[in-house]
């Protein structure tokens, strides 16, 4: 694995967990602070995978990946869910991922194993986290103040990061297989895993912002 991406990646991921802790009372009350244990985990998780990747090559990610997939959906259903004016649309929320989570467990006892990586429960995954961002969206567009509206711009950006991260991350890793086969690369790189990573420096610097503006609109 190349580390031209790799590095920056990495940095994005520590960058907006420290970003998440400096401004940490600040998140509390937009219910971001469960963000700061997670991107700590997610950067704890990517590092230890990089570097047994870098060691070992041919290690296989499909189970860590199948056990962060259902956390990072949690994750986000709790900070969407608990946003005031998302109140008429929690049953929804809840009742969506108590079906992923139930379409999860079912799939790796009955149909697939969890060491190997499924596209269904990746699409699904990508699916429910992007809907979350895309009904908040139109809930927060629909505010009729502006002081609101300023409070709520952080999770807007954090918004805006993963409705164009998960839908293009998720597409990739479903292709994933086509694109190792034609050897497909950019400027001498994997595709395949060149997507994910600058995908993901993308989002985590879109909560990086979003933490500097809870600071900056207190």
């Amino acid at each position: 694995m190349s580390l031209i991406f790799t590095l920056p990646y990495l940095a994005s991921i520590l960058f907006s967990a420290v970003m998440a802790g400096v401004y940490r009372k600040q998140l509390h009350s937009r219910h971001l602070r469960i963000l700061i244990p997670y991107l700590l985990y997610v950067f704890i998780q990517e590092t230890t995978l990089v570097t047994i990747n870098q060691l070992y090559h041919t290690a296989s990610n499909a189970v860590v990946y199948n056990i962060y997939r259902p956390i990072s959906a949690v994750v986000f259903f709790w900070i969407y869910y608990h946003i005031p004016f998302m109140e008429p649309l929690r049953k929804l929320m809840i009742w969506l991922t108590l079906a992923y989570l139930g379409f999860t467990l079912a799939n790796y006892f009955f149909l697939e194993s969890i060491v190997t990586t499924s596209s269904y429960l990746t699409l699904a995954r990508g699916f429910v986290i992007t809907f979350y961002g895309i009904l908040f969206l139109f809930r927060f567009f629909y505010l009729d103040n502006l002081a609101e509206e300023k409070y709520w711009r952080p999770v807007v950006w954090i918004t805006i990061g993963i409705v164009i991260f998960y839908p293009v991350v998720s597409i990739s890793i479903n292709f994933q297989k086509y694109l190792v086969a034609d050897h497909s690369t950019l400027f001498g790189l994997k595709l395949y895993q060149v997507i994910p990573q600058v995908m993901s420096i993308f989002m985590y610097s879109c909560f990086s912002y979003a933490f500097y503006l809870c600071k900056k609109k207190n």
